[in-house]
């Protein structure tokens, strides 16, 4: 069985099961095609030249491989680093992985994760420059670019060109309001605690008054389909690795991690493309 047939049986099974957990198995990711359009939802498989990404239990989506840009599985496929793009615009493929390790060579499928293989972890196999096989589990892997990365598909219309120029202060990262997550160089223990110290604001829509501070809509609207829908659009959000997101906002007092591994920082919003603006973000780890 294909890794997108076994997602939607799950899915299935788990509607009518709800006890029934196969979050293991799921790999949520932002797919950019080289047109500028970005699919969001599960990457249940790559078969025959196609990427599937599930947006919804009755919209799965098939996109040719020739087509697609990237599939950034920690980010919203905006606000990519030069660092990165300047190797994604030559014709070798670049694999990215979490730890910063970067692979240069051609992508070959995605292994794992099936029905009759429940055991084998969700991989990606990629073809080294040298000619060596790497196979590397999905769980480890940030981005992987499909070559020739095109030149105008990195900015939203509308967003700005370049990311902001100002000085951070010491220790903080940004966390700009086009990507859906963005990772942080803290990797935590569960029980740690972590000060968040945030200052600006996401446009969220070209509504003048559609803005967002760190505890998120000051008109206080919802997004139904952000990672945090009962928050608050556009809030400060976080989490740990693929786990569940939780809430940031403008909280003072330390927040205690949930799990162990990297922290990723967001904005709790359904469509994150359009948003302008960033925050900038200081942490401050206190070990359990």
């Amino acid at each position: 069985m294909s890794i997108r047939k076994c997602v939607l049986t799950l899915v299935l099974a788990a509607f009518a099961f709800p006890s029934i957990s196969f979050a293991q198995h799921e790999h949520r990711a932002t797919v950019l095609l080289r047109n500028g359009e970005r699919v969001a939802g599960v990457l249940e498989d790559v078969e025959n030249n196609t990427v599937f990404v599930r947006v919804s239990l009755h919209d799965q989506r098939r996109l040719p491989v020739d087509q697609v840009a990237l599939i950034d599985l920690v980010g919203g496929a905006s606000g990519l680093p030069e660092t990165e793009l300047s190797a994604a615009r030559g014709a070798n493929h670049l694999a990215l992985l979490r730890g910063g390790e970067s692979i240069q060579g051609r992508f070959v499928d995605i292994r794992g994760g099936e029905t009759e293989n429940a055991n084998e972890p969700h991989a990606l196999l990629f073809r080294t420059t040298s000619g060596e096989e790497r196979r590397v589990s999905l769980d480890n892997v940030s981005r992987i670019y499909f070559g020739n990365f095109p030149a105008t598909t990195n900015v939203a219309d509308g967003a700005p060109t370049a990311p902001s120029t100002d000085p951070l202060p010491a220790g903080a990262i940004r966390v700009p309001g086009n990507s859906a997550w963005v990772a942080t160089p803290l990797m935590v223990r569960k029980g740690d605690r972590v000060v968040f110290n945030v200052d600006g604001q996401i446009q969220l829509s070209s509504d003048a008054k559609d803005v967002a501070q760190p505890a998120g809509s000051l008109t206080q609207r919802r997004a139904a389909n952000a990672p945090l829908p009962q928050n608050y659009a556009g809030a400060l959000i976080a989490r740990i690795g693929n786990s569940a997101p939780f809430p940031i906002g403008n909280v003072s007092t330390p927040v205690t991690m949930p799990a162990d591994g990297q922290l990723y920082l967001g904005v709790n919003d359904d469509e994150v493309t359009d948003n302008r603006g960033e925050f900038i973000v200081k942490m401050t780890l206190q070990r359990r």
